[in-house]
């Protein structure tokens, strides 16, 4: 991996009245970046690399550095690692897997991939002080997936008035089946941080055992939660982006289902969704979007999706990208539809579901939204 991946820098404004720019400011670790989040509150940065964690200045200054790896592990084993329970354990890097900001109860929470991705919080204000660990607990704590080329995606927001972590992850071959989750952060009716909210709170692999994932993120907006991951289906071999939505108040998932999440033009479809990023668009945006009947009008606050993907060429390898925009609106009645049309039988193949009940959100009947792009 280039060295430019994990090489931060700060170039300040240059202005014309100068005869020089002022002077570059970077940060270099010595291993690959994982992970990167700033608390704009206070301009400090917070970075999750192999085997380390590092806070720094709005300036790039190390203020703290915190070694988190290697360590003795081996994938197939349960923690606490204990050599005559798991002779095949080696010291094996720790690849930051989730680093997210809890600004309410000021802490970070911090997910490696070793361990079967046990998480920790750690002190805001200093990373070294770890407010919360425990590696005793079993399969219930397995929050990241432990596998170093398998991604995490996570997202902390309220619930009933706590603070939950809600986790997306691929299966990899060690993990624990678990690809969608819902997490306590407080301790609460008897269950610890880091567990389940529920016990059906969760998406396990067994539904998905034809296929593999790899998540892209996930946000939230209004009481839904969703998840961009693609999948790649093996019998027939098929890459998919697909868009999963549930309601965040609903702790057993009976909410939970999936589309196709297509971008294509004339050129054909491209199936491999690399970013993605949630915003309200700007004047220009907006008319476009109306002109595309993507919007009701051009005035609309509604938010976008806006997303890069890739065509991934099975011949030779190459690569062709290109970026879709999409209303959000519109992703929530083309859901909608969908859902209604499983459930009627009249399209029983359009996504994904979990359990054919009602949605516990209830209905949403007069939504205004138009094709994507």
């Amino acid at each position: 991996m280039a060295l430019w991946i994990w090489t931060l820098s700060i170039l300040s404004c240059f202005c014309i009245t100068f005869s020089r720019s002022e002077e570059l400011k970077f940060f270099q670790s010595a291993t690959e970046l994982n992970h990167l989040t700033v608390d704009n509150d206070t301009g400090i940065i917070y970075l999750g690399v192999v085997n380390a964690l590092y806070q720094l200045t709005e300036n790039l200054v190390v203020r703290i550095h915190v070694e988190t790896g290697p360590r003795k592990d081996n994938k197939k084993c349960t923690p606490p690692i204990e050599e005559n329970q798991c002779k095949e354990a080696v010291l094996t890097d720790n690849y930051n897997k989730l680093l997210l900001l809890n600004k309410e109860n000021k802490t970070i929470v911090v997910c490696g991939s070793l361990f079967k991705g046990i998480c920790a919080t750690r002190d805001l204000e200093n990373i070294t002080k770890v407010t919360h660990y425990v590696e005793t607990s079993g399969e219930k704590s397995f929050v990241a997936s432990n596998d170093e080329n398998v991604s995490t995606v996570g997202l902390i927001t309220s619930l009933d008035n706590d603070q939950v972590l809600f986790v997306g992850k691929g299966n990899g071959p060690n993990d624990n089946g678990i690809i969608i989750s819902t997490r306590q952060l407080h301790e609460k009716d008897g269950k610890d941080i880091f567990e389940m909210y529920s016990d059906s709170a969760a998406v396990k692999s067994a539904y998905h055992s034809s296929s593999t994932q790899q998540f892209v993120t996930v946000f939230e907006d209004k009481n839904y939660v969703y998840f961009i991951f693609n999948q790649q289906e093996k019998q027939p071999v098929n890459n998919r982006t697909l868009i999963a939505r549930l309601c965040k108040d609903d702790a057993h998932y009976y909410s939970y289902f999936e589309m196709d999440l297509g971008c294509k033009d004339e050129d054909g479809s491209y199936d491999h969704c690399h970013s993605a990023y949630v915003t309200t668009p700007g004047e220009e945006l907006a008319k476009s979007m109306a002109q595309q009947r993507q919007a009701t009008d051009s005035a609309s606050d509604d938010k976008v999706l806006v997303a890069l993907f890739s065509k991934v060429n099975k011949d030779n390898g190459s690569l062709k990208s290109a970026m879709c925009v999409f209303s959000l609106r519109h992703i929530n009645e083309k859901m909608e539809k969908n859902r209604d049309d499983c459930y009627t039988n009249k399209n029983t193949s359009m996504f994904y579901k979990l359990f054919a009940v009602e949605n516990p959100c209830g209905p949403h009947g007069q939504v205004i939204s138009a094709s994507m792009l």
